[in-house]
């Protein structure tokens, strides 16, 4: 919570520009072994040279956050390879090289004093009462492992990079009277009269003859070809298949059981406030205003540098405190009666209390409690074992046949069939035949698959390989067929009426557009022709996920202008809307002045920020980068990461 990097990097451009000296601050090592010593680069723009070491080390430390995030499911290796990385790593040093390559082209440097300034500014370096502390930025440098002239030359970088970009970034580079204009046109409402003419109220459409059935069905007959139907073997095997096979060994719960005894032990659970102070006296008198009946969280915004939210530490077990806090803390804040401040500690924010509002007990879990949990998750753990040896048997069986049948047979499997099946997984009766969430993926791989292509594995999950796989084997294509008409003579029916009832839709709605022109009442004309009418009020321009108009007769009532009348295709298909518009107002800048601030900030931070991409290309066509794949290629080999 202390050690936060903030403040000093307000400019919109500037805090893009610096987005990988912050990143630097948070390196987890110094990378492999190969590149001790190493002059080489991975990329070079101009005379620019992007840092192997640095570069190792970034997609390292992002590659290790996202660890954390999957539970450590996935090794460095794979995450690179799967969210590519080395890829969006390199692009971002690219660009940061080819700012330093025009900033070294103009001859700019930050002085003395601006660097001093941009040290001042980190959050990291300070103490709580806001000065500058050179032991706390030298404990930062060694715990991420960034030394004082790393540090010092990328701040003058970033320095003279805020130069050059704010040399051509002028504030309010759109003008008020631009954001009024846009607030007036988008905060615009209107208020329309509408008729809903549905086609499925025209019920009086007589049956078409042969002649017209048989046209219709002859120039739509395409829609009416039979589906893509395959027929296909295939083998799915995931650890729950295997989880009844595995023999748990007399006493394993038991073992298991004891070995997490910690976890399922009675524990605590404490709320904790903390704030700290630069002297051992200003600890004391605050502990004794507490005493005294002063709020904690009050006087300790009043008398400190801390918000109410950075006290607040939240619920803590003793080993959250212990790894953020260390033992010492830990062993106060647990000793600690409910609502009494503790004595100060001298930690590295200088002299901290904290207090504990309120304790939760954490009832422990017997045996007899987590047994069957236990065990449940064990099986889980064993078959994944088991399937990857049927998985390895599988490999050899196909070594020596192409058949999935046979390698059912071999390694003692049992097959699935699926019959007539389309690319929706229906069957011919038109009722599902595929039903389960693994048997779609094995049908959508299926209807990728060309005919002939011999089985392979493949993970149900492609981002987690315990998860289950399988194989398929296509037995029969039946590609799309013409349908007799007699075959489908109903369907064709239906299709024909409807298509009439839509025409008879349109041609009810053009007669209700010239009744609203004649001024008749559009209750009247609703209630003549059988369909329903409603008032739109205060309609915006773009609706929410909350609004019932269809976007293309919300489109329809900005295109009119008051007292005009027209119609369009209701969105469903199913009919017409007639519209009239009643009303307009446009927006009113001069009393919405928030609204229009935040608009104009909004449109200065776009604008900023398409001048910065066109800025980015610029300067990537004007010095082209020199890219060392083959490095990049070694350095992601899975023995060059610390594990």
């Amino acid at each position: 919570m202390l050690l936060k990097l903030r403040g000093g990097l307000n400019n919109f451009l500037v805090t893009i520009l610096l987005g990988l000296l912050i990143a630097a601050f948070a390196i987890w090592g110094i990378g492999p072994g190969m590149l001790s010593g190493s002059n080489q680069y991975v990329a070079k723009v101009g005379d620019t040279e992007v840092s192997t070491n640095r570069f190792f080390n970034l997609v390292q430390q992002r590659a290790q956050s996202l660890q954390i995030q999957f539970g450590g499911e996935f090794s460095t290796p794979q995450l690179v390879q799967m969210m590519q990385l080395d890829q969006q790593v390199l692009g971002q040093m690219l660009v940061d090289a080819t700012v330093k390559e025009h900033i070294s082209s103009l001859g700019l440097r930050a002085t003395d004093d601006q660097l001093a300034a941009e040290l001042r500014n980190i959050e990291a370096f300070k103490m709580p009462g806001g000065g500058f502390s050179p032991e706390l930025m030298q404990q930062a440098l060694i715990s991420n492992n960034i030394t004082q002239s790393e540090l010092f030359s990328d701040l003058r970088s970033a320095v003279t990079r805020g130069q050059l970009v704010e040399s051509f970034v002028v504030e309010d580079m759109i003008s008020r009277d631009m954001a009024n204009a846009l607030y007036t046109w988008q905060a615009e409402r209107r208020g329309a009269a509408l008729i809903n003419l549905p086609a499925d109220i025209f019920v009086d459409i007589p049956e078409p003859n042969e002649e017209e059935l048989a046209t219709y069905y002859e120039t739509g007959k395409a829609a009416y070809m039979t589906p893509e139907r395959r027929t296909y073997d295939y083998m799915l095997l995931t650890p729950a298949y295997f989880a009844s096979q595995v023999e748990v060994p007399e006493g394993e719960i038991e073992r298991i059981y004891e070995a997490r005894a910690q976890e399922f032990a009675a524990s605590e659970i404490r709320a904790v406030y903390q704030v700290s102070f630069d002297s051992e006296q200003e600890a004391l008198d605050f502990i004794a205003a507490v005493n005294g009946g002063a709020d904690f969280t009050e006087t300790a915004v009043a008398s400190s540098d801390f918000a109410a939210n950075e006290i607040d530490l939240g619920d803590n077990t003793r080993a959250d405190m212990e790894a953020e806090f260390g033992p010492e803390a830990a062993d106060l804040v647990f000793s600690l009666s409910e609502n009494s401040p503790s004595e100060p500690i001298e930690d590295i924010a200088g002299w901290s209390v904290y207090m504990v509002p309120s304790v939760t007990i954490v009832e422990g879990r017997s045996f007899e409690l987590v047994e069957g949990e236990l065990e449940q998750e064990y099986r889980a753990e064993e078959a994944i074992d088991i399937m990857f040896d049927y998985q390895n048997s599988i490999d050899e069986a196909m070594e020596s046949t192409g058949s999935l049948t046979e390698i059912a047979q071999n390694i003692g499997l049992p097959l699935a069939s699926v019959v007539d099946v389309d690319a929706q997984g229906r069957g011919v009766d038109g009722n599902p035949a595929v039903t389960q969430q693994n048997e779609y993926i094995v049908q959508s791989a299926v209807f990728r698959e060309e005919f002939g292509a011999e089985p392979t594995i493949a993970d149900l999950n492609p981002t987690d390989s315990t998860a289950g796989f399988y194989l398929f084997e296509i037995k029969e294509i039946k590609t799309p067929a013409e349908q007799p008409l007699e075959d489908i003579r109903e369907r064709v029916i239906t299709d024909w009426t409807a298509e009439r009832q839509r025409e008879k839709a349109g041609e009810v709605a053009e007669a209700a557009v010239e009744r609203l022109k004649a001024g008749e009442a559009p209750e009247a004309i609703a209630e003549d022709l059988g369909g329903t009418s409603f008032e739109a009020k205060n309609v915006a321009r773009t609706g929410d996920n909350s609004s019932n108009l269809a976007p293309n007769i919300r489109q329809l009532i900005f295109d009119l202008d008051v007292n005009d009348v027209d119609s369009a295709a209701a969105a469903d298909g199913n009919g017409y809307i007639v519209v009239k518009l009643l009303n307009k107002q446009a927006g009113a800048p001069e009393t919405a002045e928030a609204a229009v601030n935040s608009l104009l900030d909004q449109l200065n931070a776009d604008f900023q920020e398409e001048l910065f991409v066109q800025y980015q290309a610029y300067l990537t066509e004007l010095y082209p980068a020199e890219i060392n794949s083959l490095l990049i290629q070694q350095l992601f080999s899975p023995e060059n990461f610390q594990q």
